[in-house]
């Protein structure tokens, strides 16, 4: 019963996970019915993800192209404009003023990313209201009205290089007049078309629109998140398609006979629009018409030219020739700025130029318009279907962290495929319906996993709990992206403890008392290590190993191995009276203490494995154990140890070599902290210090003389003997000294 109980289990996560897979392809499905309000709805999550998708990409890897041979350039009112010429809209007469400039500097084109809607009083009409002038002078005056008219005035320059913008809307209001379409549609034949139509307009006065080389809209119409992504190149309106302005100007420099809007029959009846072609060049659409913006950079990737520059004649001549010119505004005050892929401050005239130079530039077999090719939905399909499939059989097969890593892995090679086919074809192809059908079932298997798991961890935490703190315990579980318990090397610093003459004092105990003094030293010497962030290796007899920075990090790992020892000292030093009150003897023990690289992980055989150290750095620390009782020290620190934790009072033991190694090292008697230090402690210590001193530097009258005082003052205390005795042995044999180093070598351990 048990065994079809696991069975059912494991089967679980597969049927969900397929489950999964086809509830994802329905949506990705409905997601292609634009036309349905609730499939629009269900899939605007996915519409939001891949958008977010795009963006990434555009500000990642930006479409790089080379500039083209027709300069784009932006005349712009920006805020110097507007302080030096005066606030917008300015009178016809200036506008004029700067259409002469610009002509003057040779330009191609001119193209207006503003709109004279309404037409500009005339300030003679005020002069010729009754009662103000004479009727002479009125007379006079109506005959030359027409000279104030700048209306009149500004509809003579438009002809020979200008195209009119104008917009497009659902306000509810018309006004102005429309150029001639790009095409005229029967009212049946337009019903069918794709492209978005708008009833409203807002074009420029008539004198201006019949007199101006031609007119583009520019309309832009934001994702339902407010970004820029695209813009439309046509629009409809009263049946009839009108082109965009940067699809004029672009007809009108290359002499283009015509514009061809190619459309092809799709949603049963439907005409949707394929591509527009401008003379040889091609641009490819969505059905609606409407272009991926093909963002040059962030703002002012164009060369830009304040507009009051060029009407005070401020710019070299000539600097403008042969350039196609689009009269736009950056100034904030006038609402032309636009959400980006790239920025939240576009300014919208730039959107317009980065249209214009990519159809330039498109010559044939370059295409500089990144679009979605009409192959992605099926590609998609079999994509989500595939994988799905995969994920959903191969990950209930995985362990969670496999699992992990699978998945991570899918996503990343996802990634880098759509992006390597936006940067090489610049494709625009979705992720979102597959990245959520993978995370979906990925997620549902790892929690699956995980409970699975979760008796497992249990275990776990109780067995780590012996040799770690609980609260390393709960670190790990929680993040165990901070742990690993592969084989790294790293620095670390150990900790071997031993009793001291434990052979002796075990043989005048019995196995239970033995038992009871080892089990009431172990447990507060085990406290003490937890409280200092250290980890329990092992116990071997009476002896205690433990380690400092794994398996989590620890910066004050030499640190926190000092203050444990010497707690541990204090420890011993109390349970010495808890010990004979139960009638137990006296123990003393010596710690040894090294940093360095370590090798630290999970070792062993296939029948048993424990998490440990190993290296040079480890056996030092356990030979400097093994000698504290050779000079009468509690705590014998390696140089490396006391290098790191210079805020201790240390007596410096000796130099010496430790036997199996050639190197000599420096070893330390940690003492207390220093702003604990009494001052007659630090006294004796520097002077023990100073004699230690002398001794190396071969003056042994002066460091006898200290040792011997030290001495007088604590005789129990063998290092003082143990140099002094070494002083004694140079004095009587004077050849020593010829060969002698100051470096005393240990021959056991």
């Amino acid at each position: 019963m048990g065994d079809r109980i696991r069975d059912t289990l494991k089967s679980v996560p597969v049927w969900v996970g397929l489950g999964i897979v086809m509830a994802v392809l329905a949506l990705q499905v409905l997601s292609l019915n634009e036309d349905s309000r609730l499939s629009r709805q269900v899939a605007q999550p996915l519409t939001r993800l891949d958008s977010l998708i795009y963006d990434w990409r555009f500000q990642w890897l930006t479409p790089r192209r080379p500039d083209g041979a027709v300069p784009v350039v932006i005349v712009d009112i920006d805020e110097q404009s507007l302080k030096r010429e005066g606030r917008w809209p300015w009178g016809r007469d200036k506008v004029a003023t700067l259409v002469g400039a610009l002509e003057r500097q040779g330009v191609q084109l001119i193209g207006f990313d503003v709109v004279f809607s309404e037409p500009e009083k005339n300030p003679a009409d005020a002069l010729l209201a009754p009662g103000v002038l004479s009727e002479a002078v009125r007379a006079e005056l109506q005959q030359q009205r027409d000279r104030f008219d700048s209306d009149a005035r500004l509809a003579e320059v438009v002809p020979a290089h200008t195209v009119l913008g104008y917009f497009f809307h659902t306000d509810g209001v018309k006004s102005g007049k429309l150029p001639e379409p790009l095409l005229d549609l029967a009212e049946d034949e337009a019903r069918g078309w794709r492209v978005l139509a708008l009833r409203d307009y807002t074009s420029n006065i008539p004198m201006l629109m019949d007199r101006a080389l031609a007119g583009g809209f520019v309309t832009t119409l934001p994702d339902r998140d407010g970004v820029i992504r695209r813009s439309p190149l046509v629009l409809m309106h009263d049946n009839a398609v009108y082109s965009s302005l940067s699809l004029e100007l672009a007809r009108l420099y290359l002499k283009a006979p015509f514009v061809e809007v190619r459309p092809v029959r799709c949603r049963g009846e439907q005409t949707c629009v394929e591509s527009i072609r401008i003379g040889d060049r091609t641009v490819r659409t969505d059905e609606h018409g409407m272009a991926l913006v093909p963002y040059k950079g962030r703002r002012e990737s164009f060369t830009y030219v304040s507009a009051t520059k060029v009407l005070r004649d401020e710019i070299p001549a000539g600097m403008l020739k042969d350039a196609i010119v689009i009269v736009g505004t950056s100034a904030l005050g006038l609402a032309d700025l636009r959400i980006t892929p790239l920025e939240t401050q576009f300014p919208g005239v730039e959107v317009h130029a980065n249209l214009l130079d990519a159809m330039l530039q498109s010559t044939a077999g370059t295409d500089y318009f990144p679009y979605r090719p009409d192959w992605e939905p099926g590609a998609t399909f079999v994509l989500l279907l595939l994988s799905g499939l995969l994920l959903a059989v191969l990950l209930p097969r995985l362990e969670p962290g496999t699992m992990l890593v699978v998945v991570l892995a899918w996503f990343l090679a996802l990634f880098l495929g759509n992006f390597m086919l936006w940067k090489l074809a610049r494709f625009d192809l979705p992720l979102a319906a597959i990245l959520l059908m993978a995370f979906l079932v990925a997620s549902f298997n790892i929690f699956f996993g995980f409970l699975r798991a979760n008796n497992q961890r249990r275990e776990i935490k109780a067995m780590f709990g012996q040799y770690v703190p609980p609260a390393h315990v709960e670190h790990m579980l929680a993040n165990p992206d901070a742990v690993t318990l592969e084989g790294e090397s790293r620095e670390m610093t150990v900790l071997f403890s031993d009793v001291r003459n434990f052979t002796t004092l075990s043989e005048g105990l019995s196995a239970q008392a033995l038992k009871q003094l080892l089990n009431r030293y172990f447990t507060p010497i085990t406290q003490i290590i937890f409280d200092h962030n250290g980890t329990i290796d092992k116990y071997v007899g009476d002896m205690v190993m433990a380690f400092w920075n794994a398996p989590l990090d620890d910066p004050r790992h030499a640190a926190n191995a000092i203050a444990a020892a010497l707690a541990m000292q204090q420890k011993v030093e109390e349970l010495k009276a808890e010990f004979a009150a139960a009638g137990l003897p006296e123990i003393n023990i010596g710690v040894g203490i090294n940093t360095g690289l370590m090798n630290v992980g999970d070792m062993g055989s296939e029948f048993r494995r424990a998490y440990t150290v190993l290296g040079d750095a480890v056996n030092l620390a356990s030979r400097l154990e093994s000698i504290t009782k050779f000079y009468g020290v509690r705590v014998l620190v390696g140089e490396a140890t006391q290098a790191q934790v210079p805020d201790y009072l240390y007596r410096c033991v000796d130099r010496l070599v430790v036997k199996g190694k050639h190197e000599p090292i420096t070893v330390y008697e940690p003492v207390c902290l220093l702003a604990e230090a009494s001052e007659s402690r630090r006294a004796r210590v520097e002077k023990y210090n100073d004699a230690v001193g002398y001794y190396f530097a071969r003056q042994w009258d002066a460091a006898d003389a200290l040792l011997r005082e030290l001495a007088a003052q604590d005789p129990e205390r063998r290092l003082y003997r143990v140099f002094i005795e070494r002083i004694d042995e140079l004095r009587q044999h004077p050849e020593l000294t010829m060969s002698w180093s100051g470096v005393y070598e240990h021959t056991s351990k």
